[in-house]
Formats: C-alpha cells, sequence, structure tokens
C-alpha cells in the first residue's frame, strides 16, 4: 500500500473515532435527558422514524445523521482497509464496520419499538464500544514505525 494511502487510512480511522466520541455524548445526552416519549411501536417507515425523533429533539436527529454518516465513513475505510494488504486492518476494519450496524440496527429498532425496548438500546452502546476498539485497534497495526502483526500480540 502506497504511504498515502496508508496515511489517509489513518485519518479515517481517527475521524472515526473522533466521531464515535460525539455520538456517545450525544447518546448520553438523550438517555440522561427528559424521559423519552411515550409512543407506540410502529411499522418501519422513514417518515414515522424521522417524527419520532423530532418528538426527542435535535440531539436525537444529530445522533441519528451522524450514526448513518459513521456507517458511511466505515464503508469508505473499509475499502482502504482491504486494499492495505495488511491483515490485522483488514479483520479490525470489517469488525468496525460490522458492529456499527449492528449498531445502527438496535437504533432503529429502539425507535421502531417507541423507545420501549431497552435491549435494543443495549445493542446500540454494546456494539459502540466494540466498534471503538476494532477501530482503535486497527489504528495501532496501523503504525507508521511498526510492523506489528496479530500474532505478535
Amino acid at each position: 500500500m502506497k504511504t498515502n494511502q496508508h496515511k489517509f487510512l489513518r485519518a479515517s480511522v481517527i475521524v472515526i473515532l473522533t466521531l464515535l466520541a460525539i455520538q456517545y455524548e450525544l447518546g448520553m445526552v438523550i438517555n440522561l435527558g427528559p424521559s423519552l416519549p411515550d409512543l407506540s411501536p410502529f411499522g418501519f417507515s422513514l417518515t414515522k422514524i424521522s417524527d419520532a425523533l423530532h418528538q426527542v429533539g435535535s440531539a436525537a436527529l444529530i445522533h441519528a445523521g451522524l450514526g448513518s454518516f459513521l456507517a458511511l465513513l466505515s464503508i469508505l475505510t473499509l475499502i482502504l482497509s482491504l486494499r492495505s494488504k495488511i491483515k490485522s486492518v483488514q479483520i479490525f476494519g470489517s469488525l468496525g464496520l460490522l458492529t456499527i450496524i449492528v449498531a445502527m440496527a438496535g437504533g432503529i429498532l429502539f425507535t421502531l419499538s417507541g423507545f420501549q425496548e431497552d435491549h435494543y438500546s443495549l445493542a446500540m452502546a454494546s456494539n459502540f464500544i466494540l466498534a471503538f476498539i476494532a477501530y482503535f485497534l486497527e489504528l495501532y497495526f496501523l503504525k507508521p514505525d511498526s510492523h506489528v502483526r496479530m500474532t505478535d500480540l
């Protein structure tokens, strides 16, 4: 992998880690803020999801939008990770995308439940920490001055 591509991949992983930290803070604002509205569960509809998020407030809208952006950025990062030909980077890039998608699914399902099914909220939180760990390890294995391999751990 060319050095510039390596630098771009490293930068994108750092951006993801930073955005995950912001995502965490927004989730805590929602979780610890005023009570979530008591809605009845509803079927999948982008309009209904948007309406439900509007009832929670701007933090929920930003949280959902940032989650979608993180998923797109994770796809781009995975493509770069796969092109790196570094096995550990490929593995943790794949795990990072997978955990972000599962966290996103948990968020959608939590919203569809009318904010009543706490295990979907737990899925978001658990997969957030797994995504953070995966991207942190990917960044570690991208260190420019090290030839660390997963087998060396």
